[in-house]
């Protein structure tokens, strides 16, 4: 907990600093720009608010929670935007249903990759939430899905966990 939050207040101050001062700003675009979404140059970075919902998820949900939904917010988000801005058809949202399939499919493939090594085991609830996660992720909430992913698929999972799933 204590490194995850100190990293997320970390990543906050760098985030916050760079808009305030250019310098500090054109420096950081010069070395991670070619890595960033181009409204990061002028906002909080996905990778802080990546940070600030893995403390969050840690904290409310604990491990076997947050370990999941982090899983698949890192795994299935690039899954999602790599396959639906590649493939043609219907666009919901600005975003493809084939996308979205993606994002499931990756996060189940990590988790499966996870298992294997000992670190989680299947449930109907991780998969379910995999399917829960990747319709957070489709739905066009105004804040960062990497924010909002973790948190809300991190709830759903625990609320399916305690009924059993």
């Amino acid at each position: 907990m204590t490194l995850v939050g100190g990293g997320a207040l970390l990543s906050l101050a760098v985030d916050v600093g760079r808009q305030r001062a250019g310098i500090f700003n054109r420096v950081y675009m010069g070395v991670f720009g070619s890595i960033l979404k181009p409204a990061e140059a002028t906002d909080i970075t996905g990778a802080t608010y990546l940070l600030i919902a893995a403390f969050f998820a840690f904290y409310f949900y604990g491990i076997e929670v947050a370990l999941p939904v982090l899983m698949f917010v890192a795994v299935g988000d690039p899954a999602a935007a790599l396959i639906g801005s590649r493939c043609p058809g219907p666009r919901v949202w600005g975003k493809s249903p084939l996308g979205t399939l993606a994002f499931v499919a990756a996060s189940l493939a990590v988790w499966a990759l996870l298992v294997a090594a000992g670190y989680g085991a299947w449930s109907w609830a991780v998969v379910v939430t995999a399917i829960f996660a990747a319709a957070v992720e489709f739905l066009p909430l105004p804040l960062d899905d990497n924010l909002t992913v973790p948190l809300i698929a991190g709830g759903f999972m625990a609320l399916a966990r305690t009924v059993g799933l």
